[in-house]
């Protein structure tokens, strides 16, 4: 990828990475939601702004886009149980054929985009509701275009394989979570998701079209050659038979990721980034083909936990704080005090009632 002159030293950009081997770490979440965010059909905009509660323009769209992109890292790990949901160990030696079996039961990133992309499709949440289904997938479609969460090579997917601590990495896994987003960032010239995601979908916008969504299954075996092609490869580290999922990390030498290296995977992660952007919005635009309507926007309010319907607010509409869990209507002392960041719409008194919301005592 073409760009301007790389203005600092590997080490000084590194300085400003996080350690953190989750996925392409927040930033690359969130360059990816942005991205989607600006490729989405107003169908499309409609039902991610009534789920993630935000006016439909894109602007609204993308900052809550980001924000929830990033949630089923800090929020959802909570929950155990979430975390092989964000990879899937595909062994350098398996075969295409062997991909939907490194899945077992569904409980992988494949298997999550399938079902979250269902439950969004169908309107039936599961105990995170609508917002955290929403936010599952945003993530995981992150998720599996970053290759090593499509790869292991008996290493649990790059953290066992050491890194010179200069990078500000323990390990590659880490190196191609932040590190080379980061680096990329700056190459840009921007160290802002946003600016890099813009700048990204210039670049790249003459593959908007051919970058649809295609199966997960597919998209996975797609990472996993760029791991073994421009990771694994690239480095000449040996190929092993994964065996055991429960993998000890060996002491072993530390690969030596020089320049040359870092800027093809700075390319590399720069292209990955913008195809998750535009299969994301596919895929979204794809399970939303109609605007909501006000059923849509009742069964939302109705699905716990979810509580949102729309902050948009239109005379006469009932308008509840989410803050309080208190709703009112027009003529109501307290309905034009609310905050605009804690006004939630509903399409009647009954709707906000189902979501848990009372009526103010304020109220005529």
């Amino acid at each position: 990828m073409a760009r301007s002159i790389y203005i600092a030293s590997v080490a000084l950009v590194a300085l400003l990475s996080s350690v953190s081997a989750w996925a392409w770490g927040n930033h690359g979440h969130q360059i990816v939601a942005v991205i989607a965010a600006d490729n989405l059909t107003p169908a499309a905009q409609s039902h991610v702004a009534n789920i993630l509660g935000v006016p439909a323009d894109k602007r609204s769209i993308a900052a809550a886009m980001e924000k929830a992109s990033t949630r089923p890292d800090w929020e959802f790990r909570k929950d155990r149980a979430t975390e092989p949901w964000h990879f899937i160990d595909i062994c350098l030696r398996d075969r295409r054929s062997d991909v939907d079996a490194e899945c077992r039961g569904g409980n992988c990133v494949t298997g999550k985009i399938d079902d979250y992309a269902k439950r969004l499709k169908d309107g039936k949440y599961d105990k995170w509701g609508a917002d955290g289904d929403l936010a599952f997938l945003i993530h995981f479609v992150g998720d599996i275009h970053q290759p090593l969460h499509a790869a292991n090579n008996a290493d649990k997917g790059g953290n066992c394989v050491k890194v010179d601590p200069r990078l500000r990495a323990e390990d590659l896994h880490a190196v191609w979570d932040n590190t080379i987003v980061r680096r990329l960032e700056y190459s840009i010239d921007s160290g802002k998701p946003e600016t890099t995601a813009h700048k990204l979908e210039q670049t790249y916008a003459g593959e908007r079209a051919i970058d649809s969504w295609i199966p997960a299954d597919d998209i996975a075996w797609e990472s996993n050659k760029i791991a073994r092609d421009d990771i694994y490869g690239a480095l000449k580290i040996p190929v092993e038979a994964c065996g055991s999922a429960n993998v000890v990390c060996r002491s072993e030498p530390k690969v030596d990721l020089d320049d040359a290296y870092l800027d093809h995977a700075e390319e590399i992660a720069g292209r990955q980034l913008a195809k998750a952007g535009f299969r994301l919005a596919s895929l979204l635009n794809g399970i939303w083909t109609l605007p909501v309507s006000p059923n849509d926007a009742t069964h939302a309010a109705n699905s716990a936990p979810a509580q949102v319907v729309s902050s948009q607010t239109v005379a006469g509409q009932i308008v509840g704080n989410r803050r309080s869990k208190i709703y009112a209507w027009p003529g109501c002392g307290s309905y034009d005090r609310m905050a605009p960041q804690n006004r939630v719409v509903f399409p009647s008194r009954g709707a906000a009632e189902q979501a848990g919301y009372r009526a103010a005592f304020n109220c005529p």
